[in-house]
């Protein structure tokens, strides 16, 4: 009888070898449903994402941009605070956060969200940008696995210079003079355009000559830095020394006299005390009355030539005291102004146009008020170096 070749060890042992392989098939198959790998840049981050053969649409979460709005394709804020909801058929388990290719947060613990909230998830996450194209990851991982929602932004501006301030003073109310309809209406305009603009805006109303001479001396003392801007903006009745051509501002207390200014406060006073201000870049909008400068529409093309001529640092660099004047001799109001003061429109006009949080430049500021009939005013005072970086 001859001797068989195959124990029962052996083949005990290739029985366990075929259910080893047919395990690992199945194993295979199981990862091939799953996904792939993805790998961030900086910290590693590996996650099944959904496949889209073996998906309903219905159960991948979707993402929902509150801010940036979806339509928004570039920003000029190098920070940004993101805001997005997520909804899903299935618990979120965990959202990742990258920019850029490099893991900023994860962000865990949704099973919490109140039943019948808006989303299943909510995300809020302040971010800082690069210059140019930012990619924005996000990692959402549910029961299911894990799907990857990207969207790109682009900065498209430096990082705003400074903060940007705003001190407005206007009278309505007069002890001895005739009241006003405009000044404050005006004011209040003016601030409502600056606030969606990110000013930080003081509003000072129907004051003394000591209630005005006391506030240009608190922000005489107040601490600035560098590149931060102030803009003045004064409305009401004021009065003009036509042999000097000197301007003078009226209070709520000054009284009708004569020749006499001496309960005015003469624009040299203002000037001189607005220019002890540190901040870098002052701009004075006097909605009052004329004063020494020149016409805007001799001065618009020489500005133009002096700006064009200088580079973007030595701009930014430079300290700027600059004004518009009216260029009428007593303050104007009645149903034509109901609108606001020319001077009031053209400021708003520009406010509207300029980026958020934008450094002035003058002729696109001046630009809005070459039109204006009667002609107003341009001047340059105290400190402030022409765009070629000498003193005046």
């Amino acid at each position: 009888m001859g001797k068989n070749r195959y124990s029962g060890e052996s083949l005990s042992i290739n029985i366990s070898m075929r259910i080893m392989l047919v395990i690992m098939l199945c194993w295979w198959g199981t990862a091939k449903v799953m996904g792939q790998i993805y790998s961030g840049k900086s910290n590693t981050l590996e996650v099944s994402t959904l496949d889209e053969e073996v998906t309903n649409k219905t159960a991948k979460p979707v993402v929902k941009w509150i801010y940036p709005e979806e339509a928004i394709e570039s920003v000029n804020e190098d920070k940004l605070n993101l805001k997005f909801g997520i909804s899903s058929n299935t618990p979120v388990i965990k959202v990742t956060l990258m920019i850029n290719n490099e893991v900023l947060e994860v962000f865990e613990n949704f099973s919490q969200v109140d039943p019948g909230y808006l989303f299943d998830a909510w995300v809020e996450k302040s971010v800082q940008l690069q210059m140019g194209e930012n990619d924005i990851s996000l990692i959402i991982q549910n029961d299911l696995g894990a799907l990857k929602h990207q969207r790109k932004i682009e900065l498209t501006t430096l990082p705003s210079l400074g903060q940007t301030y705003a001190l407005i003073f206007a009278i309505d109310e007069y002890e001895s003079w005739e009241d006003l309809e405009g000044p404050l209406r005006d004011a209040e305009r003016i601030a409502q355009v600056m606030e969606t603009k990110g000013y930080n805006i003081e509003i000072i109303r129907n004051f003394t000559t000591f209630d005005l001479l006391t506030k240009l001396e608190e922000y005489v003392v107040k601490e600035f830095k560098q590149h931060d801007q102030l803009f003045i903006y004064f409305a009401g009745h004021g009065s003009v020394d036509e042999v000097s051509g000197e301007g003078f501002y009226v209070c709520k207390n000054s009284a009708v006299l004569q020749n006499s200014n001496s309960t005015y406060i003469a624009y040299s006073v203002i000037e001189s005390i607005v220019n002890n201000i540190p901040a870098q870049h002052i701009f004075l909008l006097m909605d009052v009355v004329k004063g020494k400068g020149e016409p805007i529409t001799s001065i618009f093309e020489q500005l133009q030539a002096r700006e064009s001529d200088s580079t973007t640092s030595s701009i930014t660099e430079r300290m700027t005291r600059i004004g518009v004047f009216s260029g009428t001799s007593k303050y104007r109001q009645g149903p034509a102004y109901n609108n606001g003061s020319y001077l009031s429109r053209a400021f708003i006009s520009y406010l509207r146009k300029s980026e958020q949080n934008s450094r002035a430049v003058p002729a696109d500021l001046l630009r809005e008020f070459l039109e204006m009939e009667p002609t107003p005013l341009y001047m340059e005072f105290g400190d402030h170096s022409n765009l070629t970086g000498t003193e005046n």
